[in-house]
């Protein structure tokens, strides 16, 4: 009977994908949702496999370097639904790839837990850091945009991020 059960799974999931992606939009909208926004740095990812009715799921590791709106844990973890497990591969579309070592500015909402907390607006929650710059995609128009650390600071706090 486990059949049933990744059927209710399959037709649900996008579903959740897409509540997800369509209420931010801007840079500033994503701000107010999110409960924090920080500079990170990955420290690792681990991939808990499915069992029973509790989806797999990906947990990164880490650890901020800068709070940019709210505070928190030093460290934390970023639960996203999916993964890869051997040869299951579960993937949300839309949602952000991280990799060890990266450094990124994440917006998340920590509700269960400040040490467990969910992207806002899945991959659009994450802008990858490159030493110097964050690029950024205006949901609204697609168009693409460089920012330094200090502008995304000003947009939300424009945008009314406390």
């Amino acid at each position: 009977m486990r059949t049933p059960k990744l059927l209710a799974a399959a037709l649900l999931a996008p579903l959740a994908a897409l509540a997800s992606s369509l209420i931010p939009h801007t840079l500033a909208q994503r701000g107010q949702y999110a409960d924090r926004v920080a500079l990170v740095q990955v420290l690792e990812r681990r991939v808990e496999p499915a069992h029973g009715s509790t989806p797999m799921k990906t947990f990164t590791r880490v650890m901020v370097g800068e709070d940019l709106k709210g505070t928190g844990p030093a460290e934390f973890d970023i639960v996203q639904l999916g993964g890869v497990n051997g040869a299951e591969v579960v993937q949300v579309p839309g949602d952000a790839e991280f990799s060890t070592g990266e450094t990124s500015v994440v917006f998340v909402t920590c509700k269960l837990a400040k040490d467990r907390c969910h992207l806002v607006a899945l991959g659009a929650g994450r802008l990858r850091f490159d030493g110097a710059w964050l690029r950024d995609r205006d949901l609204f128009t697609g168009a693409w945009r460089m920012l330094s650390i200090d502008q995304i600071k000003a947009e939300l706090k424009k945008g009314g991020a406390k």
